[in-house]
């Protein structure tokens, strides 16, 4: 009965959730409030007046056509997004706007970590040091794995780390509904998870963009079952990017930090009277039944837990 509840109380939240997206989005809003500075600065008539300097400062010339500063006003809309951080950058410029508030713009606006590494950039100090807290965290996931876990998936035990991939991947179906999680750790052949090997290795190192909405699910795979929202945010803010926050929305008005909060702290009193394990065996199901609810209601990027190469 008490997980009958607990579960009801999930779903609950999801609903919530769901509802909370209808409403403005508090990015969106600073982003007009920066929007309205310019146009009062400059004693413009219009927001379409103040759309086409921003354009012009972003690109250097008149757009050609009465159309292509449309986007200007798409983006402070929240009907679209920059489509990259340069060009989300050329939009904080144009809009004069502070060092705090370009770090809002990339963190809170644009969903991404403040720093972003290249081939070349990532053998700097900054990166090389949450490269090594991130192999901590790694190395902490690998020596939580149980002997009869890799009995089951034939990995050596002194070999774990060479096989990191293969069991994050089991790991993460887990987490996702029950129709791919029907398969046991035991059916899937590592060519199957070879399909996220490129990717993983990539944000493992640092590397390119990654969206905060992905790290978070690499956190919270790599944290459990000690992670709490504390030490959560602590590691969001060590990465670079915005810790959650319940007003935060994603690019679609989603509240998925509202809803990662109230399903942590379920978590954390769960923590207070349970094992680890158990815990951890609650956490999954919780996710799972917020996976399945929020896939059959539409809302595919509230699906925190779920990634293209799951789908086998």
């Amino acid at each position: 009965m008490e997980n009958q509840y607990t579960m009801k109380r999930v779903l609950a939240l999801a609903e919530k959730c769901i509802l909370l997206g209808e409403e403005p989005r508090p990015e969106v809003i600073q982003l007009n409030g920066w929007h309205d500075r310019i146009r009062t600065t400059y004693h413009l008539r219009s927001k379409k007046e103040t759309d086409q300097l921003l354009y012009e400062r972003m690109y250097g010339s008149k757009p050609k056509t009465d159309t292509e500063y449309l986007k200007i006003r798409y983006w402070r809309t929240g009907k679209y997004m920059p489509e990259n951080r340069k060009i989300c950058l050329l939009l904080g410029q144009a809009m004069e706007l502070s060092p705090a508030e370009t770090a809002f713009l990339i963190q809170g606006y644009y969903d991404r970590s403040l720093d972003v590494y290249d081939s070349v950039t990532i053998q700097e100090e900054n990166c090389l040091r949450k490269q090594k807290y991130l192999r901590e965290i790694i190395d902490n996931y690998l020596a939580n794995v149980s002997k009869e876990r890799l009995d089951s998936l034939q990995i050596p035990e002194k070999r774990v780390s060479v096989f990191f991939r293969h069991l994050y991947f089991t790991d993460a179906l887990h987490y996702i509904d029950s129709q791919a999680r029907a398969h046991p750790d035991t059916k899937i052949k590592h060519i199957t998870s070879s399909r996220y090997e490129s990717e993983l290795t990539r944000q493992m190192q640092l590397c390119g963009e990654i969206p905060r909405r992905v790290f978070i699910r690499h956190l919270l795979i790599l944290g459990m079952p000690e992670l709490t929202l504390e030490k959560l945010n602590q590691q969001l803010r060590f990465f670079g990017y915005l810790e959650l926050n319940e007003e935060h929305t994603l690019a679609g008005g989603e509240r998925l930090d509202w809803l990662l909060i109230h399903l942590l702290r379920m978590y954390e009193k769960l923590l207070d009277k349970e094992d680890p394990q158990t815990c951890l065996l609650w956490f999954q199901k919780a996710c799972r039944t917020l996976d399945e609810y929020f896939k059959r209601a539409g809302y595919s990027k509230l699906r925190f837990m779920h990634f293209k190469s799951l789908d086998f």
